[in-house]
């Protein structure tokens, strides 16, 4: 089996969050407690045995450079290979390289691709949750003979809002014969996951043409499919997140509130890794009542949580209610509150007596308190 190097799109503004990233990039949103969005791809990649993978940065990097750092907890500190976080620069020419979309982000590194030792690299974004094991990806690409394979999903045409996702037609040995980015009018259930494995000399043939096709979904891919026969298609048929709104965000976190052991889908082979800290045990006291909850370390509870997910150094104080909702870290809530159907955003203190319920996943932030 042939080598693989793997790039993470971690650039975009994420402004869909809205205040979530604010100040960091979207990679490094807290979910489901003890974990940073990040943890998903990297764990993956890790449990795969890729182990030269490059961060692709351009918004706000800062806070999730330091959390990765040299790529210790997922097992990426190797010796000539590991975690590079690579960044906007400045060019000859006295320019600094920016962004302009995913593949123009690949071509901004193109010589980052060009130094690699793999035979295979593949392109992932950095705001999904998910678990795979790109290995298998790779045998079903060596074993087309395919120069690109796309990693879909089947979703359900009556629930999901197709038009959100990239839609992909594939013949019955799998291989893609059409793709449409978010279309009104899908032409089939098959999406896109944002995800793709290249050949290292057929990403390097049409990369430069990113320049003026600079999106991946939008522009390149269906470019390449136009070009070649050679495009495949491989099923992903576990649970799949793109968590780059608010509602996919909360409805996420609640999925495996509901279902806490997807989380260890695959077993001890497959876990998900994230940074240890040492934070001490979370404590329930006198008169807190916890039920259907994630409560997370360091978190003490005087008041009550309901189907809630509590992130790591929360405290609910007494006579506060906190139902269907994510507090993310460091969430301060005073006595008397009532929140529902929120997302709470980090470091928030809410006074006494505040009550922010809604009909729909909301965030609350600092802007919320000015009410």
């Amino acid at each position: 089996m042939g080598s693989m190097d793997a790039i993470i799109l971690v650039g975009g503004r994420g402004s869909r969050l809205k205040s979530l990233t604010k100040n960091k990039t979207k990679s490094f949103v807290s979910f489901f407690g003890k974990y940073r969005i990040i943890d998903f791809p990297l764990s993956s990649l890790s449990n795969s045995q890729v182990k030269n993978v490059g961060i692709l940065t351009q918004y706000e990097p800062y806070d999730l450079m330091r959390y990765v750092g040299s790529g210790a907890s997922w097992d990426l500190d190797v010796f000539n290979e590991g975690v590079s976080f690579l960044t906007p620069y400045e060019s000859e020419e006295n320019n600094i390289i920016f962004q302009k979309g995913t593949a123009n982000a690949c071509l901004s590194q193109i010589e980052y691709i060009r130094k690699s030792n793999a035979e295979y690299i593949l392109i992932l974004s950095g705001d999904q949750i998910y678990k795979m094991d790109f290995k298998e990806v790779l045998n079903e690409h060596i074993k087309h003979d395919a120069k690109l394979t796309i990693i879909t999903a089947d979703l359900d045409k009556e629930k999901d809002n197709l038009s959100r996702f990239g839609i992909i037609e594939y013949d019955e040995s799998n291989r893609i014969i059409s793709f449409e980015e978010k279309p009104k009018n899908p032409k089939s259930n098959h999406i896109s996951l944002g995800m793709y494995l290249f050949n290292k000399d057929f990403l390097l043939k049409y990369l430069p043409k990113a320049d003026t096709l600079c999106d991946f979904g939008k522009d390149l891919i269906p470019y390449i499919i136009s070009e070649s026969k050679d495009v495949y298609a491989f099923k992903h048929d576990s649970w799949f997140f793109d968590v780059g709104t608010v509602e996919s965000l909360y409805n996420a976190n609640m999925f495996f509130l509901e279902k806490p052991t997807e989380i260890a889908k695959k077993g001890d082979t497959f876990k998900v890794y994230s940074k240890p800290f040492d934070f001490p045990p979370n404590a329930i006291g006198h008169g807190g009542r916890v039920t259907d909850a994630i409560v997370s370390d360091a978190c003490v509870v005087y008041g009550r949580v309901k189907h809630s997910v509590l992130s790591f150094k929360c405290k609910v104080d007494k006579g506060s209610k906190i139902e269907d909702s994510v507090l993310l870290p460091k969430v301060f809530v005073g006595k008397n509150v009532k929140i529902k159907n929120a997302i709470v955003d980090e470091d928030l203190v809410i006074p006494d007596g505040m009550e922010f319920v809604f009909d729909t996943p909301t965030i609350v932030d600092s802007s919320s308190l000015k009410r």
